[in-house]
């Protein structure tokens, strides 16, 4: 009798340190895809900083300003109901339609050079640029992967690229010029970056 509630006792251990393990990894499955959420939107975020410095437009600022999609759209639809869900459920859809103008804008190379950006990678995002420059005839994608590139050679430091690719998209796009106008504008996409990080949790500065 003894031993068999002993035995009870242990399967209910059992029981209860399973049901605590399977909430901890839920929970921990849970605050990943918000983790990852971020991560992804800041990528459009920097492409919308960096895309509205050449082209201007709404559409652009409304993909720098957010298209936090999926956890954090979860989140916020979570916490209010009816009308107002259907509001912010709508708001959401229409952050991931800009997002996906803007890609379809830029190219999905660009796109990646700018996910590289905002996080860091600055070596990544000028090869991914540069694979871009070279692989379209599409204007508005190859002036915008010499943008991805100045802003990325600024922020890491490399003043002698960042030269020879302001220089590049004068001589490409001579209506952009002077060269100096163009320097301007790749230090304002590195605070523009910056601030992109930041509005997402993430340090605004490189390490």
């Amino acid at each position: 009798m003894k031993n068999y509630v002993r035995i009870c006792a242990l399967i209910l251990a059992l029981g209860q340190v399973m049901v605590w393990t399977g909430g901890c990894a839920s929970s921990r499955a849970g605050q990943g895809a918000k983790e990852g959420a971020v991560m992804g939107a800041v990528g459009g975020g920097v492409a919308g900083a960096v895309g509205r410095l050449i082209f201007g437009g709404n559409v652009l600022e409304g993909a720098a300003a957010g298209a936090a999609i999926g956890a954090a759209s979860g989140a916020a639809t979570g916490a209010v109901s009816g009308a107002m869900a259907d509001s912010k459920i709508e708001e959401q859809e229409a952050k991931k339609r800009q997002l996906e103008e803007l890609k379809e804008k830029i190219g999905d190379q660009n796109f990646e050079a700018a996910n590289l950006l905002a996080h860091c990678k600055h070596r990544q995002a000028i090869a991914a640029a540069q694979k871009a420059y070279s692989s379209t005839q599409n204007p508005e994608q190859r002036i915008f992967a010499l943008y991805i590139q100045a802003v990325a050679a600024e922020e890491s430091g490399d003043r002698e690229l960042a030269s020879s690719v302001y220089a590049q998209a004068v001589q490409d796009y001579p209506a952009k010029g002077p060269v100096e106008k163009i320097k301007v504008q790749g230090l304002e996409g590195v605070m523009k970056t910056q601030k992109v990080r930041q509005d997402y949790g993430l340090p605004p500065l490189c390490k």
